[in-house]
């Protein structure tokens, strides 16, 4: 499994915890998003634990979730999370749901129970709720891999890195900021030069609502 939580004194406890599972493999356990987005490493992993809230300068645990699924279409990801965390469901399109799994962060919650959950999400059990059908957010209107190479433009992460990471070439990394420019700021003129810029902001306010609203 990879796991990824930004408060290092739970990370390590947890870290702790969960290694004396013999059904248990961690493959990493990181704070920082990016050292997660690793091919090898998403193909190995059948199941990611990932905190929601990853701070203000890198992507949060949903954008992650999306870019180790562009890498591994069966890594199930359970969103970690001490707030409610029903936003799963209105940014990750509902055919790309099954495997994902919300998991309230609480210090009761039993280490058996979080094991169960894990394994779940593996397995392709789905145990969060999509939302009655409303008017469509930019947010959702976003594939998996635009959201994904979004996420990593907003944490400043240059284009072909974003490319090497998600092992895609630098023109459709390109293809994708273009789309999802179109997207989050579609009054926008195409060749304005501050296009990328009001994207990233769009989006970074977008999230952070999202965040405020549904787990920070």
């Amino acid at each position: 499994m990879i796991y990824v939580e930004n408060d290092p004194a739970l990370r390590g406890i947890m870290t702790q915890l969960l290694e004396q599972r013999p059904d248990i493999e961690i493959l990493l356990a990181t704070g920082i998003a990016h050292e997660a987005i690793d091919r090898r490493l998403a193909e190995q992993a059948d199941v990611a634990l990932l905190d929601l809230a990853l701070g203000s300068s890198q992507m949060n645990g949903i954008d992650l979730g999306l870019a180790l699924r562009s890498l591994n279409d069966n890594i199930g990801i359970v969103i970690h999370s001490q707030y409610r965390l029903d936003t799963v469901a209105r940014v990750v399109p509902p055919e790309a749901l099954i495997g994902w799994v919300t998991l309230p962060k609480s210090g009761e919650l039993p280490i058996g129970d979080l094991v169960q959950t894990l394994r779940d999400a593996a397995r392709g059990m789905t145990l969060t709720e999509p939302l009655a059908d409303s008017e469509t957010l930019p947010l959702e209107s976003l594939t998996i891999r635009q959201r994904a190479v979004m996420g990593m433009a907003a944490s400043g992460i240059k284009s072909t890195e974003i490319a090497r990471r998600l092992h895609i070439s630098h023109d459709a990394v390109r293809q994708d900021l273009s789309r999802a420019y179109k997207i989050l700021v579609p009054d926008a003129d195409p060749d304005a030069d501050d296009l990328r810029t009001r994207a990233v902001l769009t989006y970074l306010e977008l999230t952070r609502d999202d965040d405020a609203g549904d787990g920070a």
